[in-house]
């Protein structure tokens, strides 16, 4: 508890005279305050005894990005959520004319379009169980990306989060990550396809594990997981992922496939790999956005706003060479409002099955969220 509120009074401060340092330069910048609230009530409808309801504050997130200077940009960001504080991009950013970008400081690395997506955007209250356990997020670390007509690509080389300073002992990890992409407009819509490669030395840090929440976080935060495999003596990973979005006026489907490779030093080495496929439907006719390789939010035509009906099916396997993580598979069902493109209420239903378990629990989950 000390611990917290001594980086909340560090926060503070810092946000104190960072703001003030900008009140002097408002000739030469122009920084605007961002932030996020995304609220959520818990109910485990079935089968879910082990699972608490109630209300989580799942982020709230204060920051500011905007122009420093010439070419440059930057954004500072903080999560104020239920689990405690937590940095999340802090970054510098150089624009070039020819279309490409510079990158330096922590933000995601460049893989997963599930990923990559916004937590303001994702279709979704929580991105799919392969996403959490495979994909990286945040890292600090450097990257290039460049953006075309169709084409676009982005390389980043990358160490350990911010905040893991003291849970890494010796040399911090170092991995190298490519993502490609292709999005032609085709039939009238979006067609978007992409892959990615990430290769990762763990240097002093040789145990690594791959866990996740049944796609639904109660009001303990998501303390339950249902798979759960830790590795040990392991030298690198090294993942892949592949693509596959189409988005034609209000209908939209997607589908993605991470695999994770773990290297050790000796004994049986897994390899772990999952997937997803989800389908949207806008009932108000709009369509989902999207730029530069991400997915976008829906902005609602008219003042009584826009309705979106969608549903996923996912796939984890923890369970290889003799490790034994366990094997979730999750149907889930959305209903989103969108009032405006930054206010949103959700409702999701999770329909969870575990290999592993003879309970097969069914979650509900509703948020209400903004952003600015």
């Amino acid at each position: 508890m000390k611990t917290t509120f001594k980086i909340a009074f560090r926060v503070i401060i810092f946000s104190a005279l960072f703001s003030f340092l900008l009140a002097g330069n408002l000739n030469s910048q122009d920084f605007k305050i961002r932030g996020r609230l995304h609220l959520d009530a818990f109910y485990g409808i079935s089968e879910a005894g082990d699972f608490s309801n109630g209300f989580n504050n799942r982020r709230a997130r204060l920051g500011m990005d905007g122009k420093i200077h010439g070419n440059w940009d930057g954004r500072i960001e903080i999560d104020f959520a239920d689990a405690g504080i937590s940095p999340n991009d802090f970054r510098l950013r150089r624009s070039f004319d020819h279309g490409g970008r510079l990158w330096i400081g922590q933000f995601k690395v460049p893989q997963g379009l599930n990923e990559l997506t916004s937590s303001n955007e994702i279709t979704f209250i929580e991105r799919s169980t392969p996403t959490n356990v495979i994909a990286d997020s945040r890292r600090m670390g450097v990257a290039y990306e460049y953006f075309g007509s169709s084409t676009s690509f982005k390389t980043m080389l990358f160490g350990r989060s911010l905040g893991e300073r003291g849970a890494v002992e010796g040399n911090m990890p170092l991995g190298v990550a490519f993502r490609g992409v292709f999005a032609p407009e085709i039939a009238g819509g979006i067609l978007h396809l992409a892959g990615s490669v990430v290769y990762e030395n763990l240097m002093d840090n040789n145990t690594i594990r791959y866990r996740d929440r049944p796609e639904a976080r109660d009001s303990k935060g998501g303390s339950i997981r249902l798979i759960d495999v830790t590795v040990t003596d392991v030298e690198s990973t090294l993942k892949y992922g592949a693509e596959a979005l189409f988005i034609n006026g209000p209908f939209s489907v997607e589908g993605e496939y991470l695999r994770a490779a773990v290297n050790r030093n000796s004994g049986e080495e897994p390899v772990f790999s999952g997937w997803h496929v989800q389908t949207g439907y806008v009932l108000t006719g709009e369509s989902r956005s999207y730029s530069k390789g991400a997915v976008g939010t829906v902005s609602p035509a008219g003042e009584k706003g826009a309705w979106e009906l969608a549903v996923r099916y996912s796939y984890m396997d923890l369970n290889d060479a003799g490790f034994t993580g366990g094997v979730q598979k999750n149907i889930a069902l959305g209903l989103n409002r969108y009032v405006t493109s930054k206010l949103r209420f959700m409702g999701n239903l999770v329909l969870v099955n575990v290999d592993e378990m003879d309970e097969k629990p069914v979650l509900g989950v509703i948020r209400a969220q903004f952003n600015f």
